[in-house]
């Protein structure tokens, strides 16, 4: 979680309680807009807003002279729409952008306990109407508020999960979480670690779930990667150390001391000069920076306080305090933590790592009278590999040329580096910055260029005043584009290139992908890591009395959720057992007809584990025992197979995959032989592979198969036939 990441190591997821929100009513939500004058939802996650514009109210008259201007009235219309309860709702501070517009951010508590991440920023204009609100606090569940595990227990599932050498912790806090992939709140505890690990300190929030024990997420606070003063750290690993140059003072002879001290200046002078910011926390603060840190040490970071430097070890990097990159990501992290203060994990973790290389570029860029050459784009190009002409620690318009970024969304998942998901959003700037497609082509949006200043600005306004601190790559999308049309005008050039730039990365996600179940047919050896998800569907025919599914097996903890008529999610479900393990079940007594989706979430990483849907109970219909055989052959031009009848139940799958040679054509039909003018499925294809999956209609209880031979020569085919018989 240094600057460097683990990129060292490598040299030598619209989006998603105890209780559900049922069936996908969301009729308390359309309820709540319809309060709203011109209520207009910019993006939804897990069909829970998280951007809204409208006429919301107006603030008290004396909004653009105070830090916190009264928009109790406005705040009782908005909440509903994110399922909150404005009392659970706490200010936690305001800001005042370029245009006057102030951003009021909220703190969410839920059963009086802080909501991690949970965050509700709402935007006042210069003449106090409240027009829009943001953020990721959402609620509508009744999670538990009572611990299983004492914090003594978390504590120690803290420490034993962490390889640093702990020094210090801080008495375990409830709280409640929101895990990656998940807008569910999780009861845990959040313990505070002091440490050291490979000559880097730790300071680290780490969260265990209250009920299962479990380390849900853990939160770097010490992040690697103009009143100015550089300190010595003498090669040792104490900071700040010696103060060798205060503001003012003239060079003292030392390279690394007096070249950090002119990349402070320059970076605070690129944050005055572009958005009127006075220092990290926009106050005047000092600009601390400790160099020479400990021996051969090849990394920087930002402790909350202080940026530290090592001298590296001249064969990975020379004094890293010599480049301007650098200090400008570091100091980032801290404009960061200041502002939308992005967790340092999952995908806000990617953007928080993200954001500070996107200005290390914009800093840089602006330096040379807004360049776009390679070395823009290049982080740590002078300091790094100094025997290696051309080489970088990351690279913006083709992130993964360092063989371990990302450079796809589609290609995220659960448990990537911050520093390797930063690649996403990196990527976007460089295109938005000098136009263009996605470098390996894997996406075909062409990016119009708007230049590395007004795509810096964009980004400023998106991580100041909208993002919250579990923003995800999607949401950034939503806000990048609101910044864009803030700045620049609504339909604007530079707003669709925001669009297409997000696209060329695969932001938004295509729907998820869901696969059919057969009744009874179990479905094995099923896997996945911590935070993937698999779908599921089953055909319930009407009339059943039982309706049941369950997942067995294997290693890990994968958790079901089960769901009539939409997929299930995190929030919304009709079922969702929450057991720790894999065996689980949701059953149902008279089922509604119709299509019944179940999500599996890996809670943890998991495998060998099996699910089952199974329906039965209604007349003629439902039950029987499933069947799977095989059957082939050869047929000519013309000539004909057949095979059957099966014995069905009505209501059931019966699915034929055909494989084989040359040009075979398969036909299926319930009730009678197939010809080649009746028939119920026949999907002529070219080639040998079609597939044919129905359900048996009602009344129906035999099904029949055909393979015609088309085309010159002798077709071969071999068929797989799965179907329930009575």
């Amino acid at each position: 979680m240094a600057w460097l990441g683990a990129s060292l190591a490598a040299c030598g997821s619209m989006q998603e309680g105890e209780a559900p929100v049922q069936g996908g009513d969301d009729a308390d939500i359309q309820a709540a807009l319809a309060r709203i004058q011109g209520a207009r939802v910019l993006g939804t996650d897990d069909g829970v807003p998280y951007a809204v514009k409208g006429q919301f109210g107006r603030a008290s008259q004396a909004a653009g002279l105070r830090a916190q201007p009264d928009v109790r009235g406005a705040l009782s219309l908005v909440a509903p729409v994110f399922r909150l309860d404005e009392n659970d709702l706490v200010f936690r501070r305001a800001t005042v952008d370029a245009q006057g517009h102030q951003h009021l951010r909220f703190q969410q508590t839920k059963n009086g306990l802080r909501v991690v991440g949970g965050e509700l920023v709402m935007h006042v204009d210069a003449a106090g109407n409240v027009y829009a609100a943001n953020g990721s606090a959402r609620d509508g569940s009744n999670a538990s508020s009572v611990a299983k595990v004492s914090p003594e227990a978390a504590e120690v599932a803290a420490v034993e999960n962490t390889t640093a050498r702990i020094a210090a912790t801080q008495s375990a806090e409830l709280v409640y979480l929101r895990s990656e992939g998940s807008s569910e709140p999780r009861l845990a505890y959040e313990v505070r670690l002091k440490g050291e690990r490979d000559g880097m300190p730790v300071h680290d929030l780490v969260y265990v779930d209250a009920q299962r024990g479990g380390i849900l997420l853990v939160n770097p606070l010490i992040h690697d990667a103009l009143n100015r003063r550089v300190y010595s750290a003498n090669n040792g690993s104490t900071t700040p150390g010696t103060l060798k140059r205060s503001e003012g003072q003239a060079p003292i002879g030392d390279a690394h001391v007096d070249m950090n001290y002119d990349m402070l200046g320059t970076t605070y002078n690129c944050y005055q000069t572009l958005f009127g910011r006075d220092s990290y926390d926009n106050a005047g603060a000092t600009l601390i920076s400790t160099v020479h840190y400990g021996s051969n040490y090849v990394n920087a970071y930002w402790d909350g306080t202080q940026m530290v430097y090592g001298d590296g070890n001249n064969s990975d990097s020379i004094e890293l305090g010599k480049d301007l990159d650098v200090t400008v990501h570091e100091l980032t992290h801290a404009v960061t933590d200041t502002e939308s203060d992005l967790i340092y994990s999952g995908e806000s973790g990617g953007l928080n790592e993200s954001m500070s290389d996107i200005f290390a570029g914009v800093c840089e860029s602006w330096t040379r009278n807004w360049a776009v050459d390679a070395d823009v784009f290049m982080i740590g190009e002078d300091i790094w590999t100094p025997g290696t002409p051309n080489d970088a620690l990351r690279y913006m318009d083709d992130p993964a040329k360092d063989d371990v970024s990302l450079d796809f969304y589609g290609d995220y998942s659960s448990g990537v580096d911050v520093h390797y998901s930063s690649g996403i959003s990196n990527l976007v700037f460089s295109l938005l910055s000098k136009g263009g497609v996605h470098p390996r082509g894997k996406s075909t949006n062409v990016v119009p260029a708007i230049g590395p200043e007004k795509a810096g600005r964009i980004f400023y306004k998106a991580n100041t005043d909208l993002f919250t601190a579990s923003t995800t790559f999607e949401q950034a999308k939503t806000y990048t584009l609101q910044a864009a049309e803030a700045l620049y005008g609504a339909g604007s050039a530079e707003a669709s290139a925001v669009n297409e730039a997000w696209k060329a990365v695969g932001v938004p996600p295509p729907p998820p992908v869901v696969n059919p179940l057969s009744n009874g047919v179990p479905v094995s050896s099923l896997s996945g890591s911590s935070g993937n998800k698999k779908y599921y569907s089953l055909e319930v025919p009407a009339g059943q009395t039982s309706l049941s599914f369950e997942i067995s097996g294997g290693t890990g903890d994968a958790d079901l959720y089960v769901r009539n008529g939409a997929v299930p999610s995190a929030s919304t479900y009709d079922c969702r057992p929450y057991a720790s393990g894999n065996a689980e079940s949701c059953p149902f007594t008279n089922p509604a007809a119709g299509t019944w989706y179940v999500m599996l979430n890996a809670y943890s990483s998991y495998s060998g584990v099996t699910l089952k849907g199974t329906y039965g109970g209604g007349g003629g219909g439902g039950g029987g025992t499933p069947v799977s055989t095989t059957a082939s052959g050869t047929v000519a031009k013309n000539e004909n197979d057949r095979f059957g009848p099966y014995n069905v139940v009505a209501g059931t799958t019966f699915k034929v995959v055909m494989t084989g040679t040359r040009n075979p054509n398969l036909y299926v039909r319930f009730g009678a032989a197939p010809t080649t003018s009746a028939y119920d499925c026949r999907p002529s294809l070219s080639g040998a592979s079609e597939t044919c999956e129905l359900t048996v209609p009602a009344g129906q209880s035999t099904a029949h198969i055909m393979v015609r031979g088309a085309g010159s020569g002798t077709a071969s085919y071999n068929l797989a036939i799965n179907y329930t018989q009575p």
